[in-house]
């Protein structure tokens, strides 16, 4: 608990959960969901230009666990900018259904999830081999996957 105190991470966690309920205590739904969205892609945005470089140069030649680490950090950011903005010009042009059903949506969540997967192999990497452990834990994610993807098309075909 005496390093949780002095922990600058765990003390902005708690400052930022405890100015979202002091807003939200103030502000209607609306407004909340657009500071919301808007702090994400301003956090996004800076994310990116802070990271660009060094994730650049370890999808050229990275073969380390940082290099996974990089990329996936990276991944993230671009991935959940290009969320928001997809989300704003769905919202700019009254969510046109070309646009809703486009398959923009479940490529960003697909590669949400390759980004996720590079946190899992960035802590055991070495030198390009991925071992055993990162592996299983990837065969884990695939089950779950599998599994809750099984059980969604199956409820779907008996209601």
């Amino acid at each position: 608990m005496k390093r949780l105190k002095s922990s600058i991470a765990a003390w902005s966690a708690v400052g930022a959960a405890l100015a979202y309920w002091l807003f939200d205590f103030f502000l209607s739904h609306d407004q909340m969901v657009e500071i919301s969205s808007d702090l994400v892609l301003g956090a996004t945005t800076a994310g990116l230009i802070r990271y660009t470089r060094d994730a650049g140069r370890s999808l050229r030649n990275g073969r380390e666990g940082p290099d996974f680490l990089i990329v996936a950090i990276w991944s993230t950011l671009a991935i959940l900018w290009t969320h928001r903005i997809y989300a704003i010009t769905l919202d700019a042009y009254d969510r046109p259904q070309a646009l809703v059903e486009s398959p923009v949506g479940s490529f960003i969540v697909w590669m949400l999830a390759w980004a996720c997967l590079m946190f899992l192999i960035a802590p055991d990497a070495e030198n390009g081999h991925i071992p055993a452990r990162s592996r299983f834990l990837i065969g884990i994610a695939f089950f779950i996957a599998g599994l809750v993807s099984g059980v969604t098309i199956a409820i779907s075909l008996t209601s």
